[in-house]
């Protein structure tokens, strides 16, 4: 540093800046800070500071983000130290000093760019490298965007990487386990390598775009599935055999890992909850704050139409004549929060994105962040792809019945209303939330109803700028109008596994006229994303239907028809088709139901206490009548047990319990959550979790 002074030493008190930037959890060897927010570092100098007091009014602290200042996609900063800090603007102020030792406290502005730094001394034309820290957003300033100002959502949203993903159906809501792993050692490092490698897809090369959490979030939702370095391929029946079948995850990181470790080769494979899964654990990590959210019934690829179609065979069999647009049973995707200074107030708070790639006709493939207030209020032109969240959750499903001819008859009665039981894990529990609300007046309203008006005179404005064919809406009666309904029955929305299936099909005449009828009633397997696997079980029915009358038809289904081909969400269609055999007229009534209970049960010692050894049980009850073959349980468990393990059974007997002995000794205390996922050659994607509470040592 010119005349001999020189740097002995630089400690930026890393325990304590990065307990107070709560980024403890993600290292305690490197620092860690959070913008808008001051952190305390101390330098040591080789020489008493009054021997040199010329150079030493004017000193300076250089931030910057690689060893090329000048170049276009890299930021410096460099500015005084001084007596006192501004808290708004990069600034460096001496706290403590003595002949050889200052205690300086640097503050950066709460819309610096996010990002990896270098820090620097200068007290002449040399500065000498400090050491570097990395810089995340800051959900507990309120100059940030990203400020949420309930302590208990920013411990969830930001802190907890315990995760429950919400798959089934909407009337059996499945809880699945998923560790976001946020704060594990290399996170930070990989989702900056990701962050950089989205924003080179988008063609984005101003580092300051970082000072937004909106272009930070766009960039990250295309690494995930649409751009050339995407992390995750969107899995296809058949191909999961070059790969880890969707199902099989049990969290974020290993998928990273493995990305990273490829050098960015797709990691096989992913399926929508494993993207927004991926995109939670990166915003979190990021300093933003992330949920997963679940709608049920999502009406995919509509191209911003609010009309969607099913097609069925003669025999209610679901055929797949679109390939793009259909029916979803479930679909998952994030909400970050931020304000939205490129649009007006009202529209900050949760924003919509989906990682999923979308067939649009422009720009793109994933969507968002669209304000889920603008979605709500039908704001469909506002940006980003608030028509597709709309259309997704507002638009009607018709059917139609492919017949033999080779011509199409509307299917009464089969109309499906999309955008249901949207939900999310609750704040500080286990609990499932519903945020409909959020998303949609209630249905019938007369807010839901300007809503859908004002919505459609946007999109019919937006097709007519762009030169897109109009929306055809098909007129079908309402069931009030319908001469006859049918309907179907079971006990419960979700099935035991094992458990044969009853069910009543209702069908109601209300006419003055007896009517002979047809009726077909089957069992498909089905992808979570409407595509059917295989039809499982039908039966013919004839009978005469009486008029001004009831006709209630009891079926039972034994499991062995229907359990030997479930898909791997364990997810049923059930369908009625009735043909009035005088007017020709075609009837539809379709239900889902899972197959959603877990022959896995965990049980945990009392007072466990953090580095003592300790044990769990885990149950594996078979609920069939046959063996279960070649049974795996993989275990995983953050601060419970190093790494993944996997247990193998072998075979267990038809009805018969097999119990497994699980050492571990706890390194963390806390919530601590431990998670069973069991594979066999008869049954996938069972899973089981339990959390247990951690005694500090």
């Amino acid at each position: 540093m010119g005349q001999g002074l020189s740097i002995q030493k630089c400690d930026f008190m890393i325990p304590e800046n990065n307990k107070n930037h709560h980024t403890e959890e993600i290292s305690t060897k490197r620092l860690i800070v959070r913008r808008g927010q001051p952190f305390t570092i101390t330098v040591r100098f080789s020489a008493p500071v009054h021997n040199y007091l010329k150079q030493m009014k004017r000193t300076f602290l250089i931030v910057q983000t690689g060893p090329h200042s000048a170049k276009a996609d890299e930021i410096q900063a460099e500015f005084p130290i001084s007596s006192l800090a501004d808290q708004k603007q990069w600034s460096a102020a001496v706290e403590e000093q003595d002949p050889n030792f200052w205690t300086l406290r640097v503050s950066t502005p709460a819309n610096a760019p996010i990002g990896q730094y270098n820090l620097l001394f200068r007290a002449s034309k040399s500065p000498q490298l400090l050491g570097d820290f990395t810089l995340l957003f800051n959900p507990w300033c309120r100059d940030d965007e990203v400020f949420l100002a309930n302590e208990a959502q920013r411990q969830e949203y930001i802190l907890n990487q315990d995760g429950i993903i919400y798959q089934g159906t909407e009337n059996a809501i499945l809880a699945q386990p998923w560790d976001f792993s946020q704060f594990e050692e290399d996170m930070v490092d990989i989702c900056f390598i990701l962050l950089a490698l989205g924003e080179h897809s988008q063609r984005e090369k101003d580092p300051a775009q970082r000072r937004s959490p909106v272009p930070v979030c766009r960039a990250a939702a295309a690494m995930l599935n649409c751009s050339e370095f995407r992390s995750l391929t969107e899995y296809e029946p058949g191909q999961h055999h070059n790969g880890t079948p969707p199902s099989k995850w049990l969290g974020s990181i290993p998928i990273l890992r493995q990305w990273i470790a490829s050098k960015f080769q797709p990691v096989h494979s992913g399926r929508c909850w494993v993207s927004a899964a991926v995109l939670c654990s990166v915003l979190r990590c990021l300093g933003i704050p992330t949920r997963v959210v679940t709608g049920f019934t999502w009406a995919h690829n509509t191209k911003s139409s609010l009309s969607v179609d099913e097609y069925y065979d003669e025999d209610g069999t679901l055929l797949t004549q679109d390939k793009s647009a259909r029916v979803w049973t479930f679909h998952v995707w994030n909400e970050c929060w931020m304000a939205r200074s490129d649009l007006l107030p009202e529209y900050s708070g949760w924003q919509a994105l989906d990682a999923t790639c979308q067939e649009k006709s422009k720009g793109e493939s994933f969507c968002g962040p669209a304000p889920v207030r603008a979605i709500k209020e039908g704001d469909t032109q506002v940006d980003y792809d608030v028509c597709y969240f709309f259309a997704a959750i507002n638009a009607k499903c018709h059917v139609w019945i492919h017949k033999a001819d080779d011509t199409l008859k509307p299917a009464f009665g089969g109309t499906k209303y999309t955008g249901n039981n949207i939900s999310t894990k609750s704040v500080g529990s286990e609990r499932c939330e519903d945020i409909t609300q959020n998303y949609k007046y209630p249905e019938g309203s007369l807010q839901e109803k300007k809503v859908l008006d004002k919505a459609y005179r946007n999109m019919k404005e937006l097709e007519t700028a762009s030169g897109m064919s109009s929306t055809q809406f098909i007129f079908f009666p309402t069931a009030l109008e319908e001469p006859v309904n049918i309907f179907i029955h079971f006990q419960s929305s979700s099935l035991q596994l094992g458990q044969d299936m009853t069910l009543s099909i209702e069908v109601f005449n209300h006419t003055d006229r007896e009517k002979a009828t047809h009726l077909v009633a089957g069992i498909q397997a089905l992808h979570y994303n409407g595509v059917p696997i295989a039809q499982l079980w039908k039966e013919e029915f004839h009978f005469n239907l009486h008029s001004n009358s009831v006709n209630n038809l009891k079926v039972s289904v034994p499991y062995t028809w229907f359990g030997k081909e479930l898909g791997e969400n364990h997810l049923l269609r059930l369908t009625a088709v009735l043909r009035d055999e005088d007017s020709s007229f075609m009837y539809l009534a379709q239900e889902e139901i899972s197959i959603s209970d877990s022959p896995l049960t965990i049980e945990f010692l009392e007072n466990m206490v953090q580095y003592e050894p300790s044990t769990a049980r885990i149950s594996l009850q078979n609920p069939l009548m046959e063996p279960l073959e070649q049974c795996v349980i993989a275990v995983t468990g953050r601060g419970l047990i190093y790494r993944h393990r996997n247990y193998r059974l072998g075979s267990v007997q038809a009805k018969s319990t097999q119990e497994l002995e699980i050492p571990f000794t706890p390194t963390r205390a806390g919530p601590r959550r431990l998670t069973a996922r069991l594979t066999c050659l008869q049954l996938h994607n069972l899973k089981s979790y339990r959390t247990t509470n951690i005694a500090a040592a």
